[in-house]
């Protein structure tokens, strides 16, 4: 008997011990490692660029560009040009003025009777010329006398031409209206005289008519001329 309770007592020691075991597994624990100090530690830190995409840093004083962007290329300037006239265009192609070299004086039509004569400007050259503006017209005794009376009055009223240029190509005309009041000749010391007398504009070289007809003296005024206009 004494055998035997010493056979079950070990056992129960054995199962135990075995029990023991299982509840309580050993755990390793793994070792801790330091870091050593890193050499670029040591250094100043420098302030980082602005991130840009693309990889682009932009300089200093420029500007950023947009996200999605790239850097902007400089704007190319155009070269100034500066404009040279060419010596073979002229500057003026309008006719020149017609001077009285140039012209014929011809009587056109109307009569003493009415007092009323529309007188002509005949381009006589080979040459294109522009005429514009007022005739002076007076009455004298030969082509190169002074004036008899007064010299025509220039009509410039409202309901007169209005001065305008008039081109004459070789052999072409334009008009002027010159009247008289002949019947003021009853109210003076009338004077007789045998030449009309008459400056294109803008010249100092005249042109003449026979003209017998009589004329009050200064300071009475009875001759108006009217613009010259296109026939």
């Amino acid at each position: 008997m004494r055998i035997k309770s010493l056979l079950v007592a070990g056992f129960a020691a054995g199962v135990a011990i075995t029990a023991s075991g299982c509840d309580s597994p050993t755990t390793s624990t793994p070792a801790t490692r330091t870091p050593l100090p890193s050499a670029q530690s040591e250094q100043p830190t420098q302030p980082a660029h602005p991130s840009v995409p693309g990889g682009n840093v932009p300089e200093p004083g420029g500007s950023v560009p947009e996200p999605g962007g790239s850097v902007p290329e400089p704007t190319a300037v155009p070269a100034t040009r500066t404009a040279v006239a060419d010596p073979t265009t002229p500057a003026d192609t309008a006719p020149p003025k017609c001077v009285t070299a140039q012209l014929r004086l011809d009587k056109g039509v109307g009569g003493q009777i009415g007092g009323t004569w529309f007188l002509r400007f005949i381009n006589s050259s080979s040459r294109t010329c522009v005429l514009q503006g007022f005739p002076g017209v007076s009455q004298t005794n030969g082509p190169t006398g002074d004036p008899v009376g007064e010299p025509a009055t220039r009509d410039q009223g409202p309901q007169a031409p209005q001065p305008a240029p008039v081109t004459l190509a070789p052999g072409g005309a334009a008009q002027f209206e010159f009247i008289s009041y002949p019947k003021q000749i009853n109210e003076c010391a009338a004077l007789r005289t045998n030449t009309l007398r008459v400056y294109p504009p803008d010249n100092t070289e005249s042109l003449w008519l026979p003209w017998d007809n009589l004329i009050c003296p200064s300071p009475q005024h009875m001759l108006v001329v009217r613009a010259i206009t296109p026939l």
